[in-house]
């Protein structure tokens, strides 16, 4: 078997130079299945490749048949059961490449409730079959068993296994390898009549090409075909890895466990461990042709000669040459003695008493021997026969010795082969040997039994008489199956320790592999640590659990003036405050986790100044050994703008004021002109009061308090007036809205992080500049962040807080800025008032932010607008004039 195997390789690797010119399609017989798993294997190992060929594998279905698909020249190569010798017999001109599968696969199947357990069983019954010419192997089985196909229901295949157990069949055209699956998954008791068991075994699967093809690719077909094999080899020892390519690539309906349930029944169809892949037999061939003639599908066998391709035909002969010399030898051996006995045996008893002794001695050896002999009078059909040939057969001397009742004792698998076989000996005139089975009449009973004759003429040359003798050899059989199960046993050991070896050989070269792939992606990611380490901005430092620095990069000089050599063996103290240092390090060294919450500490410079520092630090431990990282980021800058900010925000502060001031002014008119119509009243009445005599000294002290009391009230709101506003000249200049609202979103960040906000900008570049006041319309844009901030916050915790900014330019060509939010939205009462001055929906609200927004949009010729939907958000957008140029 390896040298069959060394010679495929090494043909494929001699036609590694040969490439083909065109596509070469395969056809199959059915649907992608493990059935064809040789020739997936050799498309995707390459195997068909490197032999230079381009293989396309088309999968069959009911309506494409691979006889008729290549010989139309749809496909170059095909597989196809028996029928591909039927065609060949009539004429088609096919050639069989290699006979995938030594026995046929092909059997009918019937519930076992129906009662049909032998093919005579089926007369009258309802048979699916695909056709004569595909199902040849039943129609075979009939003809052997006697069965005139007519007494027979015989309706199209359905291909549908659920026809049997639904009852619209009797009995099924089925795959050992395939139906019995599905019935045995549903439970189903099922009886299989297998051709093979009435004298019919068939090749199935067989690849095949046209005589047009052979002449005018020979070494294609050649390449193809030795391809082909090396794919089958592999498929056979690697079943799950062609199993996962099925269903991974070729996407097949059936399940992994069909799958491994299909590989398993065809390996003892196939059987790679004996037989050389693709062996074919010429005589079985021969005998395949005899059984259709025999059953009338064709009249003659002219158009065998060079059916079965011979890629080889000089080492076949030489090899077939040497198969004969052995099986002369054997039969010589073990025949001629025999037969000389035999002889002598008969001539001695023509003559005088030592004939008498002779025939006792003769007797004798054979009896010693184990061998019983016969004469058959071929002319009155009966037999005779020796004691011991008839305690062979387990029969007496009541036995009716004709030949109907000899060919009784022949096992039926064999009773067609050897009576076939005596009549190949008359009209030959050869001597015959051959081992068949016989049985028992009695108790049913088989032996192994081996026959050896000749057949006697007389002076015109008509066969007289049949002699021959019969040893029981069943012991001899079942010692060489014993010794068979040994070598396949063996053989199987040994492979099985060989792929063993050889798979801790691949797991250990992997293992070495991952390791060396390991460290040098561990020393890539040293190397990117390394460089991170030292590339970034922000000080790393590590320390023991004793407070140590071990480590810190350049950094550190930037944010505490010291080199990154001058630390180590130093106490982290040297870096941090003391106060915060021993909270910060007792928090770091008894904590139960790692410290990763960033914490605002003061470092200490070299100079001796503070340096502020944002602080995270992670734990970790090696061996036992805990260790702190701390990163810290120096904030100083951080600080003085956030100082800067919040000028910035006081100065916007103003501005609202302002603002808020001139929308106020009809409302707080209203507010100071009620105590000044008080004042005014008391007054009058004072007067009045003091006129009167004598004067009403007590009234009139009490209506001067009043007075007081209202002069006081105007006073304070003229005092909150002048408190809440302060001058402030507008002072327009040219500025880009996007810039504005960057600088307010920033502002509004700490905001949006403690809510839990999103924030989105949708901001069209390139906008022309606008001419505003910048405090006022960032202002404006601070306003609406805030007011989408309150709307959102009220929004349950685990909802997602969407807080969207865009600008564009409108058709009108003014800048439109929308600020769009996915909170509760606005009711439709609320939106009628809500930029009414003084309206407001909250608790603590003067009611003025929205309309004073409003009041410093129009003051920039712009517009304020908002659309609402409740429980949908709010979008509030603004409009400024362009400055024009």
């Amino acid at each position: 078997m390896i040298q069959v195997r060394a010679m495929l390789f090494i043909v494929l690797i001699c036609q590694c130079f040969w490439v083909s010119a065109e596509p070469i399609h395969l056809q199959l017989r059915w649907h992608h299945q493990f059935q064809f798993a040789g020739y997936y294997a050799a498309l995707e190992k390459g195997y068909y490749k490197d032999a230079g060929l381009d293989v396309i594998i088309h999968e069959g279905t009911p309506e494409k048949k691979p006889v008729q698909e290549v010989l139309q020249g749809h496909a170059q190569y095909g597989e196809a059961n028996s029928e591909l010798l039927l065609e060949r017999l009539r004429g088609a001109p096919l050639v069989a490449l290699a006979a995938i599968y030594q026995h046929s696969p092909s059997v009918l199947i019937a519930r076992k409730d129906a009662e049909i357990s032998s093919p005579d069983g089926l007369v009258g019954k309802k048979i699916m079959l695909l056709n004569q010419t595909v199902d040849a192997d039943f129609v075979a089985m009939f003809n052997n068993e006697g069965i005139d196909i007519n007494r027979l229901h015989i309706i199209p295949s359905s291909y549908e296994i659920r026809d049997l157990i639904d009852g619209k069949a009797d009995a099924f055209n089925s795959y050992l390898s395939n139906e019995p699956y599905f019935l045995k998954q549903q439970g189903i008791e099922f009886n299989v009549l297998n051709p093979r068991n009435y004298g019919v075994d068939f090749y199935s699967d067989i690849l095949f090409t046209t005589e047009d093809e052979l002449k005018q690719h020979p070494e294609r077909v050649k390449a193809f075909r030795q391809a082909s094999l090396e794919g089958w080899y592999y498929a056979m020892d690697h079943p799950q890895e062609i199993i996962d390519l099925l269903l991974n690539k070729y996407k097949v309906t059936k399940s992994r466990d069909h799958l491994n349930f299909e590989a398993d029944a065809i390996r003892p169809l196939i059987v790679p461990d004996v037989i050389d892949l693709g062996h074919m037999n010429p005589w079985r061939w021969r005998h395949m042709a005899e059984t259709f003639i025999k059953t009338g599908m064709v009249e003659n066998d002219k158009f065998l000669q060079n059916f079965s391709y011979d890629p080889d035909p000089k080492a076949d002969k030489e090899k077939l040459l040497k198969y004969i010399r052995i099986a002369v030898t054997i039969t010589l051996l073990t025949g001629i003695s025999t037969l000389t006995l035999l002889a002598s045996y008969r001539a001695l008893k023509r003559k005088n008493k030592k004939a008498s002794r002779n025939e006792k001695l003769l007797r004798l050896a054979h009896e010693t021997a184990g061998i019983g002999y016969y004469a058959i009078d071929l002319a009155t059909g009966l037999w005779e026969s020796s004691p011991l040939l008839d305690q062979i057969f387990g029969i007496d001397a009541n036995f009716d010795r004709d030949i109907p009742n000899w060919a009784t004792l022949i096992h039926p698998e064999h009773r067609q082969r050897v009576l076939d076989h005596y009549q190949d000996v008359i009209r030959n005139h050869e001597r015959f040997s051959m081992e068949y089975v016989i049985t028992h009449p009695n108790d049913d009973k088989t032996r192994w039994v081996i026959a050896h004759g000749y057949i006697e003429y007389d002076k015109v040359d008509n066969p007289v008489q049949l002699v021959g003798t019969i040893q029981d050899i069943t012991e001899r059989k079942q010692a060489e199956e014993t010794i068979t199960c040994l070598n396949e046993k063996l053989k199987k050991k040994v492979h099985r320790q060989t792929n063993e070896l050889t798979a801790s050989n691949l797991s250990l070269m992997r293992k070495i592999e991952e390791l060396r792939r390991s460290k040098h992606q561990l020393m890539e990611r040293e190397a990117k640590l390394n460089s991170i380490f030292n590339a970034s901005v922000e000080g790393i430092i590590t320390i023991d659990m004793f407070n140590i620095i071990i480590s810190a990069n350049a950094a550190v000089d930037a944010i505490f003036g010291y080199k990154p050599e001058e630390l180590m063996g130093c106490s982290i103290n040297k870096l941090i405050q003391s106060s915060p240092r021993e909270t910060i390090c007792c928090s770091l060294l008894h904590a139960a986790q790692p410290v990763s919450q960033i914490q605002e500490i003061d470092g200490i410079h070299k100079n001796g100044s503070l340096v502020s520092l944002d602080l995270s630090t992670a734990e970790y431990s090696i061996d036992n050994e805990h260790y702190f990282t701390h990163i810290v980021r120096d904030v100083s800058s951080r600080k003085q703008r956030e100082q800067k900010d919040k000028k910035h925000l006081n100065e916007l502060a103003h501005v609202t004021r302002l603002g808020l001031m001139g929308e106020m002014a009809s409302g707080i008119a209203h507010e100071v002109n009620q105590p000044l119509s008080a004042i005014s009243s008391y007054t009058q009445v004072s007067l009045n009061l003091i006129n009167i005599e004598p004067p009403d000294l007590a009234r009139l002290t009490e209506i001067l308090d009043k007075t007081q009391q209202q002069a006081l009230r105007a006073g304070r709101i003229i005092h909150r007036m002048r408190e809440f506003v302060k001058s402030h000249a507008q002072k327009r200049s040219v500025a880009d809205v996007n810039n504005l609202i960057h600088e307010c979103a920033g502002l509004c960040v700490g905001e949006l992080k403690q809510n839990n906000i999103k924030l989105t900008f949708e901001l069209k570049n390139n906008l022309p500049p606008v001419h505003v006041d910048q405090i006022q319309i960032e202002q404006v844009i601070i306003n609406l962040i805030r007011n989408s901030v309150d709307a959102l916050k009220n929004l349950p915790e685990k909802q997602q807080r969407q807080l969207t900014i865009s600008s564009r330019l409108t058709l009108n060509n003014d800048i439109q800025v929308k600020v769009k939010d996915n909170g509760a939205g606005i009711d439709e009462d609320q939106k009628q008032k809500i930029l009414t001055p003084f309206y407001t929906t909250k608790a603590d609200g003067m009611g003025m932010g929205l309309s004073i927004t409003r009041s410093l949009v129009e003051a920039h010729e712009g517009t304020l607008n908002f659309n609402s939907k409740a429980g949908k958000g709010t979008t509030f957008y603004f409009t400024l004039p362009t400055e024009k140029v």
